[in-house]
């Protein structure tokens, strides 16, 4: 057992940040789900000295939302708090957050939530979440500062207990957990693993992670560590499996930075904009490197990236990073600006989706100019993704995506010989696949098998399992989940059918009718109005037919009838549907107003 060696050491490296700053943005509260009541039976008492771990998110049918919940001897610690993005039956959501509802099972027991890096895959939902847990959050300072920027737009900015952990890693202890942080190389800077000791030994949560010999602005994965708990012995390896599905090294962003410079000195005409993640430092950084070395001025584009940059260079990256600002763009030739912009992902507001549908006044495409994809596809975007590259295609603007050119991204995880290699060297008892779809946690499953890891096991969210020495993990709870919607200023369940509605009206429109009623029945004419059906003239007949078959509900209707707007309402829709039916096919859904004089 480590506990409290050295403790005056492993907790020098831990900083508070807990200064209030002034609070220059509001958004509205969002208002709260609510949330099933759930009973547990793990880890109520402190003599249980199991460990438990399971997902609230990021085990499921998309990539995103991680919340992993580890708990031993009565408490818990929650590794990652994440958004997800809203599939096409979502329509109209900004982010998926985790159904948090087993927080308050456990609620007093949560010690804390400690950040593995900065996407907002893995701290974005924690302005939503963490009023049900309400303990510190610890992060490295990059993370830290990405997250306190996100909530100066929440009323809880100042209010959330910060930790800062040195980005050269620390040890230190939160209840009866040992916690070590150490250096992971990702597509972010001060990416981690985190070590986590326990009773029944040591486990390695990965967050997300590569080995990359050559990341550029960031040290090395740090194979120290991962020595030293191979030699120590490792209880469980709980790893990212997002890349599983590739053979092959994940690339290295030295590779990355030599072809983006290649592929725009190759372009000798035309306007040339490289879009890429707005969190991606390193991939910033290569294409400014990249506008230097071609004799261009580099133009940045978007307010995450304008943020995101400012965040880097306080914590002393991008040092020498310069950009003009659109208006000064034009007072260049085209061939000596290089545009950087926001929306790899056809995200609807971003830069380049609105500078593809030409409504983004900073910038204005033409035929023969380029744009570069240096970014992949997130499963599920890939629709809104191909909208952007199409918009562009259809106006002679030259795509260039990894399709292309495959050197011009690299992913920020490992692939199947970077799981290998950890599974190798930790030679752990167990094995338990993390963030990804089925297909991805499955093929890391199936890899840590050919490993001969000896307990490898498969869950999904909401199954918990207990993890033993010399014991092979049994799921012993299934918590419910559910997906949870931002939706505006609401939190709303995705089962809600506030989604079907506007499925169907996406899909086939709808109908509004309006009538007057008096205790003998109808006063002047039904008015029908329509969003996405009656916008031609041509249908006026069928209009026509609607208003004839209401007079005609109306007429047939008893005394009593008349005075219950419930069923008049029933009886018109279900009429109204009948003749948009018979003349059109189609099946929009009906709104029936009834006003009485």
């Amino acid at each position: 057992m480590i506990f409290g060696k050295n403790k005056k050491k492993q907790t020098k490296n831990i900083k508070k940040n807990n200064k209030p700053q002034k609070l220059e943005k509001k958004l509205k509260t969002t208002t709260p789900i609510k949330k099933t009541p759930i009973k547990t039976a793990m880890n109520l008492s402190s003599s249980d000295n199991r460990i438990y771990f399971g997902a609230l998110g990021g085990m499921g049918d998309r990539i995103g939302c991680n919340l992993y919940l580890y708990g031993t001897r009565g408490q818990w610690i929650i590794v990652d708090m994440g958004i997800g993005f809203p599939t096409e039956r979502m329509a109209g959501a900004e982010y998926v957050i985790p159904d948090a509802s087993f927080l308050k099972a456990i609620k007093g027991r949560v010690l804390a939530i400690l950040l593995t890096h900065s996407h907002e895959d893995h701290y974005g939902a924690i302005p939503y979440l963490w009023e049900d847990v309400k303990c510190p959050v610890y992060g490295c300072p990059f993370a830290i500062k990405m997250l306190e920027n996100k909530l100066s737009e929440t009323a809880l900015f100042g209010k959330v207990p910060l930790r800062q952990v040195d980005k050269s890693g620390a040890r230190f202890n939160i209840g009866p957990f040992d916690i070590e942080y150490f250096h992971f190389t990702h597509s972010i800077p001060q990416s981690n693993g985190i070590i986590i000791r326990t009773e029944q030994g040591a486990l390695l949560h990965t967050g997300d992670w590569k080995l990359d010999p050559t990341p550029l602005i960031d040290k090395t994965s740090d194979m120290k560590a991962l020595k030293e708990l191979s030699r120590e012995g490792c209880l469980a390896v709980l790893s990212d499996s997002t890349n599983a599905l590739n053979l092959e090294h994940s690339l290295s962003e030295e590779v990355v930075r030599e072809e983006l410079e290649k592929t725009i000195r190759s372009i000798k005409k035309g306007k040339i904009v490289v879009t890429c993640f707005s969190t991606n430092v390193v991939r910033m950084e290569s294409v400014y490197k990249a506008a230097k070395a071609t004799g261009r001025r580099l133009v940045v584009l978007g307010r995450s990236m304008e943020s995101n940059s400012d965040i880097a260079k306080s914590e002393g990256y991008l040092k020498d990073f310069e950009y003009i600002s659109s208006e000064d763009a034009s007072k260049y030739d085209n061939e000596k600006v290089l545009y950087l912009c926001t929306g790899t992902q056809g995200e609807p507001r971003s830069v380049l989706t609105r500078v593809a549908e030409g409504t983004y006044a900073g910038l204005k495409l033409h035929e023969g100019d380029t744009v570069i994809f240096s970014s992949k596809m997130i499963p599920g975007n890939e629709e809104a993704i191909l909208n952007v590259q199409n918009n562009l295609s259809k106006h002679g603007i030259n795509v260039i995506t990894t399709m292309d050119n495959p050197n011009i991204h690299a992913s920020g995880h490992g692939s199947k010989p970077e799981l290998e290699q950890l599974y190798n060297l930790l030679k752990p008892q167990i094995a338990i696949p993390i963030h990804g779809e089925p297909i991805h946690t499955f093929r890391n499953y199936k890899i840590a098998l050919e490993c001969k890891i000896p307990n490898s096991i498969l869950i999904e969210n909401g199954q918990f399992i207990a993890i033993e020495d010399g014991k092979t993990p049994q799921i012993v709870e299934v918590i419910p989940t559910n997906e949870i919607i931002i939706d505006g200023t609401r939190q709303i369940s995705a089962a809600n059918d506030v989604f079907s509605a506007r499925r169907k009206i996406n899909y086939n429109g709808a109908v509004f009718v309006s009538i007057i009623m008096n205790k003998s029945g109808l006063v002047g004419k039904p008015e029908i109005s329509s969003l996405g059906v009656f916008e031609t003239d041509a249908t006026g007949i069928i209009k026509s037919s609607i208003i004839n078959e209401i007079k005609s509900v109306i007429k047939n209707l008893s005394k009593k009838e008349l005075q219950n707007n419930s069923i008049i309402s029933d009886m018109i829709t279900a009429s109204t549907r009948r003749v948009i039916r018979d003349a059109m096919d189609k099946k929009p859904p009906v709104s029936v107003h009834i006003s009485r004089i």
